[in-house]
C-alpha cells in the first residue's frame, strides 16, 4: 500500500543561501512536525528491512530568478540552477545524518552513506527558477524569499 506522507515546502533562503539546517531550524514546529514524520518513516523502514516497508524522499531545489543587470542569459540559468541544486543537496545531506543519527540513537546500525540505505531512497530534483511561486515577485524581497525553497516528498510503501 502506497502512503503519501507529504509534499512540505520550505521557503525563505536568502539570496545565494543553501543552508538547510538553517532553515529548519527556523521552521515553526508545525513544518517540523510534518518533516518529522517523514524522517520516522524512513527510520522505521531502514530499521526493520525485512517488514517490507519502503521509504522514498524526493528534495526538489527551487531559486529565485538571478535578474541582475550585466549577467548573460547562461551565466543567469547557471546561477538559478546551481542554487536549486545546492539547496537540494543540503537538504538531502540533512535528511541521511537524521536517519543516521535516529537509527544509532536506537541501537540499530547507522547506513556508511547513503548508498547503504536498504529500504529507504533519498533524490534530489533541481529546477532553477523553472516553478516559481511568486512569477514576479520585483524588488519584493518576502515574494523573493517564497520563490528560494526546497520540498520534502514522503512516500512510504507497506505490504497490504
Amino acid at each position: 500500500m502506497k502512503v503519501d506522507l507529504g509534499d512540505i515546502p520550505v521557503a525563505g533562503y536568502d539570496i545565494n543561501d543553501i543552508d538547510f539546517p538553517k532553515r529548519h531550524a527556523a521552521l515553526k514546529q508545525e513544518t517540523r512536525d510534518l518533516i518529522n514524520v517523514i524522517l520516522e518513516s524512513a527510520v522505521s523502514a531502514e530499521a526493520f528491512p525485512n517488514a517490507g516497508r519502503f521509504c522514498a524522499i524526493t528534495i526538489v531545489g527551487h531559486a529565485d530568478r538571478v535578474d541582475v543587470a550585466g549577467v548573460s542569459p547562461e551565466d543567469r540559468r547557471k546561477q538559478e540552477l546551481d542554487n536549486s541544486t545546492l539547496r537540494a543537496e543540503s537538504a538531502q545531506a540533512f535528511v541521511f545524518s537524521e536517519i543516521f543519527n535516529r537509527l544509532v540513537s536506537q541501537g540499530f546500525t547507522g547506513p556508511v552513506d547513503q548508498g547503504s540505505l536498504t529500504n529507504v531512497e533519498i533524490q534530489t530534483v533541481a529546477c532553477g527558477s523553472a516553478d516559481l511561486t511568486h512569477k514576479n515577485p520585483g524588488n519584493d524581497m518576502e515574494q523573493r524569499k517564497d520563490n528560494r525553497r526546497v520540498h520534502l516528498i514522503g512516500t512510504m510503501f507497506t505490504p497490504a
